[in-house]
């Protein structure tokens, strides 16, 4: 089980944009050579700072194996997607939040993580793209 963390959601990073409206964040992460997925792992993609509110998401996948994971954060792994199965023919899963918002009270990271792997080792990618709205947040 290991943690990886995707560009846009390194700790260094913060989502580009005025700190009050809308913001769109796009994040891809690799499975390259010489890695494997293992159930237990977990894919940071996303960084959504402290009084963001995610209203809405897309996730999409062309992992050459076959896995299943949810999508969720640090407190919730599953809060966004429950158990889906990643594949090259994996088509967009796309969640609209609106009717049922959480504000982040602190930084958190949007999580890709893996419950179950039966070819491990293959490539491709996960693609995430997560739109949120910020409040003024002490501004």
């Amino acid at each position: 089980m290991a943690t990886r963390t995707a560009a846009a959601a390194q700790t260094t990073v913060q989502p580009k944009g005025l700190r009050v409206g809308l913001v769109a964040v796009t994040s891809t992460y690799t499975i390259g050579a010489g890695l494997s997925l293992s159930a237990g792992d977990v894919i940071q993609m996303i960084k959504v700072p402290a009084n963001a509110t995610v209203v809405s998401l897309m996730v999409t996948s062309n992992y050459s194996g076959d896995a299943a994971f949810t999508v969720g954060d640090g407190l919730d792994d599953d809060r966004y997607i429950s158990l889906r199965s990643a594949s090259v023919a994996m088509l967009p899963v796309y969640v609209n939040r609106v009717l049922a918002p959480y504000t982040y009270s602190t930084d958190d990271t949007i999580d890709v993580d893996v419950t179950a792997v039966s070819i491990s080792t293959v490539g491709g990618n996960f693609f995430m793209t997560a739109i949120f709205s910020m409040d003024t947040g002490g501004l």
